[in-house]
């Protein structure tokens, strides 16, 4: 049975992008495809040796998962996405070799993932602790006499001293998603604004209420008169 490429099951368009894509291609995908910089371009190039040219730019559509041939256009300083890479690139992908987007493993430019390290065993951890008895009660029945004073004094003088650790900013990176533009078919960081996600958010889950009428300018309540200890003085009769 014949293996179909994604290059056959794409109705391709020409198109054009104004930038290259990013080193972000997933490793399974990668096929002859390295990222160098060839004649003042950085991306992605395949290295033909039977042509005069012999690195080809190329360009990866994580919409279609396809390597296509592109082109520079001087005149309007664009990159024209002519076709997909023909096979003689020999950067075809099958259908069966596709992934899910979970299951890409490694990307092209990322650190591989470190491996991850094996829990000790019960067993060991076991062994760990009878060896440790063991030198403890060595130490024990030897019996030799320590510097008792000595300790103790440098025991009080770490216990009166506090150092306290400095106190260190956090600096959390802002949440980022990554789409494929549809129209270039790159794939795409965009950092998420939390403020006007949660406002949108609030908007849309309850009806906008009213502002609340206004009562005009506030009024204080009216005070007696003061009277004054000279006012009873004048007003008061001679016996």
């Amino acid at each position: 049975m014949a293996r179909i490429t994604t290059r056959e099951r794409w109705a391709f368009v020409p198109y054009v992008i104004e930038d290259r894509g990013e080193q972000n291609v997933p490793l399974i995908y990668l096929k002859t495809a390295r990222w160098r910089t060839v004649r003042g371009s950085t991306g992605y190039f395949v290295n033909i040796p039977t042509r005069p040219d012999q690195y080809y730019p190329v360009e990866f559509n994580h919409s279609y998962l396809c390597w296509c041939e592109i082109t520079w256009n001087a005149p309007e300083a664009v990159w024209n996405v002519v076709r997909p890479a023909g096979p003689d690139y020999r950067c075809d992908i099958f259908e069966d070799e596709i992934q899910t987007s979970g299951n890409v493993r490694a990307i092209d430019g990322q650190p591989p993932l470190a491996p991850r390290t094996p829990a000790p065993s019960t067993d060991s951890r076991e062994e760990e602790g009878e060896q440790g008895s063991d030198q403890s009660e060595d130490t024990v029945e030897s019996g030799q006499p320590g510097n008792t004073t000595e300790e103790e004094g440098l025991a009080d003088l770490a216990e009166s001293i506090h150092i306290n650790p400095p106190e260190m900013a956090t600096m959390t990176e802002p949440p980022q998603i990554e789409t494929i533009n549809e129209q270039t078919g790159h794939r795409v960081r965009r950092i998420i604004n939390v403020v006007d996600e949660e406002a949108s958010m609030q908007r849309a889950a309850g009806p906008d209420r009213p502002d609340p009428p206004s009562r005009g300018p506030e009024q204080l309540p009216e005070l007696p008169p003061i009277q004054l200890p000279q006012d009873d003085r004048s007003n008061a009769r001679p016996p």
